[in-house]
């Protein structure tokens, strides 16, 4: 160590201009004689300024002056300058004539390694020429000597002025680095989407809505009503067979042709009954889907509300085959017979009498044609009574919204497998939808299985993360109930850049079927699902199961603790899966599930204004800035700051970089081992256990690496010159690489 400091102080040394000036000659009586040329120059070392110069004054007896700035309270040692004879012979000595400050800690100045001035000394002896003036300092204060130094060769004595001033670097800037938590927010934003919008405030019919009506004027008056605030649909039944009242809506003619892929169609109702009424009663929305462009529809999507609890409802078509029977409804609001190809049903909810409800469907993005129209309807399947309102029910209908499609976002991949309106996408409403049926229907969820999964990107710590979200979920009327609804994270376990790990959490609804967890980013089949909800996953697959869809309609909530999950997360999948029996041609079977906004806090903040990064993995967490893997942290350098301070843990390198990221000079650390670097070199400084901080000196084209324990005492010191200009000051890591500052701080 001692040889490596000697060569530090040999380096530092380098660069040396020397400062001619006229001294004072003496003989042994001391007569004083004015010379032109001295016989010994005092050099100052240019590469250490502006941290340390020095120059002189003419006059009489002219006066250098050497000047440093030190760290307070630690240690600091410079070769300020040295004493160089110009002819053989001389010797030379300091002699403190007075002293100004309070230093508030002890100094010490050499000259060819003989103290000669300290805190507690005046003087030293003399030593040959050419001399090292070394100066040693642990203060706090500013302060100054003024001494002589004096030169003698036999019996020629010469003098000269020399003023020591020494005083403390404030600190320019201080950061430290920490992240309190950060949430950050995935929303599924809709762009591009139009609204249609109409209140059927209407106090009598406009030209754009037609009727379509069954029902014996015995057990109703009028079955369509214009209140002014709504259109109302009554009904009862027949003394043989169903009633029906409808009105139709003819998009077409009001707003034109709205293309039906993505479409969101919504409708408010609220459901009122006689009390003399059977609950067999059905009220839907109806929408036409013409997919020839002969401008009829020839598909219709049923979405239904029941009040059926003392016998079977009904739905009877009202655009493609007026009249038809779609499908029996029974007490629980589930079809009893398969609708034919063309229809489909959508459960929305049971109601009683005086429920308001909102009906919305968002259609599939692969569904081909355009809306044509829009029915409302309601039906009394049986059970009449004479003399209107004794037997009825009726809907009130206000605010019918259309809105069209939305613009696919480009930060968004899309994972599907399954029958024809399997389909990922972002609906009016800001949600994520992911529909599926299945892919087969042989009772083999490996082969069979259908996936929709939406995956984005988004890289955070994962440790002590947490994530939120909720899902819709909707299971169609026809669906073989062997569904999986989950997240699955993509995590880089050890931050190689590469996802090795996929943590899934799961709801299950398989109470009838097995389901089946795919993986969206690799496309293996991680395990089927029980009624139980147990998934065997192989390595690599960490699962968690967090309950049993009950229903064809919930709400599933996911609020995920990722614990002491070591890793980054890469990517986010938001999947549903169905195992087996599609149904083709129609929505029936289907599963569909709107995502809302994804919500993610984690230890994983911005990096503070004025810090940039380059790479993946670089953020603030909870203690620390991190980095790995070939990230980069960087600041510009401070204004007028003349040192660098930081610690830092791990393996990388804290380095002075030009305008191109090159290093130009710092230290690399792996463990406790350092090395300093100059430029693409690197020299070993030892293994130091007792390494705390590490200062980067950009001083004039010397770049002064110092390494220093917790009290700040220097246990190694490199430097190297350099040609190119500083610019910035930070972190930086290599592939494999982790690196954990905690703070850095400039002194000038």
């Amino acid at each position: 160590m001692k040889s490596r400091r000697a060569a530090s102080l040999l380096l530092i040394a380098l660069g040396m201009a020397a400062a001619y000036a006229s001294l004072t000659f003496l003989n042994t009586t001391w007569w004083r004689v004015n010379a032109s040329l001295p016989p010994v120059l005092k050099d100052f070392n240019s590469s250490l300024y502006p941290l340390a110069r020095g120059w002189y004054v003419l006059s009489d007896v002219n006066t250098t002056y050497y000047y440093m700035k030190f760290m307070p309270g630690w240690p600091e040692q410079y070769v300020v300058g040295r004493f160089r004879a110009r002819d053989p012979g001389w010797s030379a000595r300091l002699v403190a004539v007075s002293r100004a400050g309070n230093p508030g800690g002890t100094y010490a100045i050499s000259l060819g390694g003989q103290p000669q001035i300290t805190d507690q000394q005046d003087a030293g002896p003399f030593v040959p020429t050419t001399a090292q003036l070394v100066w040693t300092t642990t203060t706090t204060g500013r302060y100054s000597v003024l001494a002589r130094a004096i030169f003698q060769q036999g019996g020629i004595t010469a003098w000269q002025w020399v003023n020591f001033t020494a005083e403390p670097m404030q600190r320019l800037y201080q950061q430290s680095f920490s992240c309190p938590g950060y949430t950050y927010q995935k929303t599924f934003t809709c762009s591009g989407s139009t609204t249609y919008y109409d209140p059927l405030a209407y106090t009598s019919k406009p030209a754009y809505i037609t009727e379509y009506t069954v029902y014996f004027t015995t057990t109703l008056t009028n079955p369509v009503q214009y209140t002014g605030t709504s259109i109302r649909t009554q009904i009862d039944a027949r003394p043989i067979g169903y009633g029906i009242s409808s009105i139709i809506y003819n998009v077409r003619s009001r707003w034109g042709s709205i293309s039906a892929g993505g479409t969101v169609v919504s409708v408010e109702g609220t459901y009122y009954r006689n009390s003399r009424d059977i609950q067999n009663n059905v009220a839907y929305v109806s929408i036409g889907i013409d997919t020839n462009g002969n401008g009829t529809a020839d598909i219709e999507i049923i979405a239904y509300v029941w009040d059926t609890a003392d016998g079977n409802g009904a739905i009877y078509s009202v655009l493609v085959n007026p009249g038809t029977q779609v499908a029996s409804i029974d007490a629980n609001g589930n079809p009893t017979t398969n609708p034919p190809q063309v229809y489909g049903l959508i459960k929305v909810q049971s109601v009683s009498n005086g429920s308001a409800f909102k009906i919305t469907v968002v259609l599939p993005s692969t569904l081909s044609g355009n809306i044509v129209s829009v029915a409302l309807a309601v039906v009394d399947a049986s059970g009449f009574v004479a003399g209107s309102p004794a037997g009825d029910f009726w809907v009130d209908w206000k605010n019918l919204s259309i809105q069209t499609p939305c613009s696919a976002p480009s930060d968004l991949q899309t994972v599907t497998r399954g029958q024809q309106y399997t389909s990922v996408f972002v609906a009016p409403g800001n949600y994520l939808v992911t529909q599926v049926d299945a892919y087969g229907n042989n009772n083999n969820p490996s082969a069979d299985y259908g996936i929709a999964a939406g995956i984005f990107s988004y890289v955070f710590n994962a440790t002590n993360a947490a994530i939120s979200v909720t899902a819709q979920y909707y299971r169609g009327v026809g669906d073989g109930i062997n569904n999986v609804v989950y997240i699955d994270l993509l995590v880089d376990s050890n931050f190689d850049g590469v996802g090795d790990v996929e943590y899934i959490y799961y709801y299950y609804d398989t109470a009838q079927y097995n389901g089946v967890i795919v993986s969206p980013f690799t496309s293996q089949v991680v395990c089927t699902v029980s009624s139980a909800g147990t998934c065997n996953a192989p390595a690599g697959y960490l699962v968690t199961a967090l309950g049993a869809i009950t229903s064809y309609k919930q709400t599933l909530s996911f609020n995920i603790n990722l614990g002491s999950i070591t890793g980054a997360v890469l990517k986010i999948a938001l999947v549903v899966t169905d195992a087996s029996y599609y149904d083709s041609g129609n929505i029936n079977g289907d599963i569909q599930v709107l995502w809302g906004p994804v919500s993610i806090t984690s230890y994983s903040c911005p990096l503070p204004g004025g810090w940039y990064s380059t790479g993946v993995y670089a953020w603030q967490t909870n203690y620390a800035l991190f980095l790995a893997n070939g990230a980069v942290a960087y600041r510009g350098l401070v204004p007028n700051a003349l040192t660098y301070l930081s610690n830092f843990t791990g393996v990388g390198a804290f380095v002075v970089f030009d305008s191109s990221f090159n290093v130009i000079f710092g230290v690399f650390k792996t463990g406790s081992s350092f090395s300093a670097l100059c430029g693409p070199s690197a020299v070993a400084l030892g293994t130091l256990p007792a390494a705390k901080y590490v200062e980067l000196r950009p001083l004039n084209g010397f770049g002064d690496v110092i390494i220093r324990d917790q009290n700040g005492a220097i246990l190694a010191r490199y430097g190297c010159t350099y040609s190119t200009t500083p610019q910035y000051v930070g972190y930086k890591t290599n592939a494999g690489q982790i690196l954990k500052a905690y703070s850095i701080e400039a002194w000038g």
